[in-house]
């Protein structure tokens, strides 16, 4: 059996000591709490690129001393997504950058991307694998699709051949779409979409601001309401 994954909400990446680049999401409080209640705790460790400088996540994996292996829960901030090498806020802008804007390509949003969080690296594939993985869990969910059989065909036609204009259109509303809905409709969104945004600076964290507590809301909503990270 697998660790069940429990995301939390009460952490942010924002430490305005950039030489500070380590991140645990248990305080020294809440360990000393675990322990006296002998439960088990192992660290893990994930490195996010956080435009001009690496943070590295350290998050728990609770253990009860007579369970199993595996059978356990981790803690991860509703910042990351394991596995991924950015936190949220960098897959989200560019999402929301292609999504938002029908006449933009993935090589512009990118670009937007890149410039907007400093980043060394963020291509076009890197957007293009993002945007599949969120467009297929919106159509699992029975709430946000009215259509379950046409997406099916329309991906298998994809894997053939390059999208129509009009599938692109309506792959990026359908995303658009979720993203509005589990956002609440935030403004921020759209304003940072359309570079209405010059502040705050994302080149380094700290990350704060609407439109970061609209991301943390997006992955939220996800995990609350389908127990599922955001890509």
């Amino acid at each position: 059996m697998s660790s069940i994954h429990i995301v939390t909400d009460n952490s942010r990446i924002e430490n305005k000591n950039i030489g500070i680049k380590i991140h645990k999401i248990l305080t020294p409080k809440m360990e000393q709490i675990y322990q006296e209640e002998l439960l088990t705790i192992r660290e893990h460790e994930s490195k996010l690129q956080c435009g001009l400088i690496d943070i590295e996540v350290r998050y728990p994996e609770i253990h009860d001393q007579e369970s199993t292996a595996g059978d356990g829960y981790k803690i991860i901030p509703e910042y990351m997504i394991p596995g991924r090498p950015f936190p949220i806020y960098i897959y989200l802008y560019a999402i929301t950058t292609y999504s938002f804007n029908p006449a933009m390509g993935q090589r512009e949003a990118a670009k937007r991307t890149r410039e907007r969080f400093q980043l060394k690296t963020f291509s076009h594939t890197t957007l293009g694998r993002a945007m599949k993985r969120l467009e297929e869990k919106v159509k699992e969910y029975k709430d946000e699709t009215q259509d379950t059989k046409r997406p099916t065909e329309d991906g298998e036609a994809e894997s053939r051949t390059f999208p129509s204009v009009n599938q692109i259109k309506a792959r990026k509303e359908k995303v658009a779409a979720y993203i509005k809905k589990s956002s609440s409709e935030d403004s921020s969104l759209t304003q940072e979409a359309e570079q209405l945004c010059k502040e705050p600076d994302y080149r380094r964290p700290p990350y704060t601001g609407a439109f970061v507590n609209a991301c943390h809301s997006i992955a939220g909503y996800t995990f609350l309401n389908y127990r599922r990270f955001l890509l």
